[in-house]
């Protein structure tokens, strides 16, 4: 009895945790990103918890939290430079996600790209007449980053009811050097998706 017990505990923690696991992303000979997981899971999906730090020969630099839903995570972040920013892009989620530092100041940024959000741009508003859905997420890629401009593409769905329509758009934005705030500099024409 004792020991169907113990089987029990063992299963459920193995299946639905807490676990816990620390990853190692090695960048160069003297600098990696650490990977603090925890990992939790319910009958609908699994979530990986993750700490991210970067280790730069002897200092230490907490770079943000982020949650996955696949358990190989770590194949999808990278390391760049901006200015005076750390940045780590992450490029897994269903939205493109930045983690950063200031190398100046302790200031740090955690900015999710969502179609949900545009309602918001003011910019983006003068130029569409109809908001995203909120019944249909979306998602969201970095396209390339060019020194301190990031092309992102939102995919989103206008309409509540049938019949739907499912456009791509890219928009240009720019990261401001001194706040690490992202401002919107150019919205690109929709296109339907068929």
């Amino acid at each position: 009895m004792i020991g169907l017990l113990i089987g029990a505990k063992w299963f459920l923690t193995e299946a639905f945790g807490p676990k816990y696991r620390e990853v190692e992303i090695p960048i160069s000979s003297d600098k990696k990103i650490i990977g603090e997981e925890t990992y939790n899971a319910d009958f609908a999906a699994v979530f990986y918890d993750v700490d991210l730090s970067l280790i730069n020969g002897q200092d230490t630099t907490k770079l943000g939290r982020t949650t996955f839903n696949r358990e190989d995570w770590e194949k999808n972040l990278e390391l760049i430079e901006s200015g005076e920013w750390t940045l780590l892009l992450i490029k897994d989620n269903t939205y493109f996600q930045v983690l950063g530092t200031s190398k100046k100041t302790d200031q740090t940024i955690d900015t999710t790209f969502s179609p949900l959000e545009l309602r918001y741009d003011s910019l983006w508003k003068q130029e569409n007449m109809e908001i995203p859905a909120w019944t249909y997420t979306g998602n969201t890629t970095v396209d390339s980053v060019k020194e301190n401009r990031f092309y992102v593409t939102f995919n989103y769905r206008i309409g509540l009811y049938e019949p739907f329509e499912f456009y791509d758009q890219m928009i240009l934005y720019t990261m401001n050097q001194n706040t690490g705030e992202f401002e919107t500099t150019k919205v690109f024409e929709p296109k339907k998706k068929k």
